[in-house]
């Protein structure tokens, strides 16, 4: 996430991967302003929807991001560019092999770095 990256900031993305022929994938991307919050929890409730998508949320301190593959998100990382983490479930064992975060607790996230000039609140953050 530094200076010189083109990824743009303050800015929400949907990236979708769909499979053509066997061997080939392309990829779509959309983007929307931080203010557009009805396309971003319409994006985040599709991702259960059977389908490859990832919806990233860019803001100057950093990156959230989420990922459905055909099922209920359940990870959310963030990064500063440097470091990254998960959010876990509170009261969970550490290590969590992979957090099973509820479609209300995944919005709850996404929507707080959305609004938020700071990085989402959530109960625990566990760096990779």
């Amino acid at each position: 996430m530094g200076e010189d990256s083109a990824v743009p900031m303050d800015v929400a993305e949907r990236l979708t991967t769909r499979r053509q022929g066997l061997f080939r994938k392309v990829v779509t991307g959309e983007t929307v302003g931080l203010s557009d919050r009805d396309t971003v929890v319409r994006w985040l409730r599709e991702l259960h929807l059977e389908r490859d998508q990832t919806v990233i949320i860019h803001r100057s301190w950093g990156a959230v991001c989420v990922v459905g593959e055909g099922q209920a998100p359940t990870d959310i990382m963030m990064s500063d560019g440097d470091r990254t983490w998960y959010a876990a479930r509170a009261g969970s064992n550490i290590p969590q092999k992979r957090p099973q975060l509820t479609p209300n607790e995944v919005e709850h996230v996404m929507l707080d770095a959305l609004t938020s000039d700071a990085p989402p609140q959530w109960p625990e953050w566990r760096e990779f």
